[in-house]
């Protein structure tokens, strides 16, 4: 063919090296062949993979509007709420507010208050808030200091009464029996 002249044993060798060398080739590529003969009969069980893929995603696409307007549901939720807290750049202002809220209660519903003492501010459960507690000395009857409690409860801005004690003091000069009551208010503060 080419005009070379091999001898017969050399003939062999070559036949044999080259039948190896397709061997090694062969299992060299053999996974690759694995591959692309598996790709063409899986083709179906991808495709029905892909689909359930895409209508996942489409659900949580489609969830993403309500989650949105859960989103802004809670926003105004919050905002409103956070318009009950005290403004204050620190809690001694916040806690000024409170007493003049107390103080406007307390008028309202005609009970004495006796002293006034503001505790050291506590935070509340995260990072974001302080509770500004103030204890109170009041005096008043049964109906004023229930109007009192009510004034809070009522009140635009966050307050909670979280300690209350109660004592009568009994008058020989009144009929009426006065209640002294000695309670902690707290309100609330969002630290900036």
């Amino acid at each position: 063919m080419f005009g070379l002249k091999i001898e017969k044993n050399r003939k062999y060798l070559l036949i044999a090296g080259s039948l190896l060398l397709l061997a090694g080739l062969a299992y060299r590529l053999w996974p690759s062949i694995q591959e692309v003969g598996q790709g063409l009969s899986g083709t179906d069980e991808d495709i029905l993979l892909k689909q359930r893929q895409i209508a996942k995603y489409q659900q949580v696409l489609e969830a993403k509007g309500d989650l949105e307007k859960q989103v802004e549901s809670l926003k105004k939720t919050l905002k409103k709420r956070e318009s009950g807290l005290f403004a204050g750049e620190t809690p001694a202002i916040a806690a000024a507010d409170i007493q003049k809220v107390l103080q406007e209660i307390a008028q309202k519903s005609q009970v004495e208050i006796k002293t006034v003492r503001v505790l050291k501010p506590e935070e509340v459960g995260n990072r974001y808030y302080l509770n500004i507690p103030v204890q109170l000395n009041i005096d008043g009857t049964i109906r004023n200091l229930k109007d009192f409690l009510y004034g809070i409860m009522i009140s635009p801005k966050c307050l909670t009464v979280k300690k209350v004690g109660l004592r009568v003091l009994r008058s020989r000069r009144s009929s009426v029996d006065t209640i002294r009551a000695d309670m902690t208010v707290y309100g609330f503060l969002k630290k900036t």
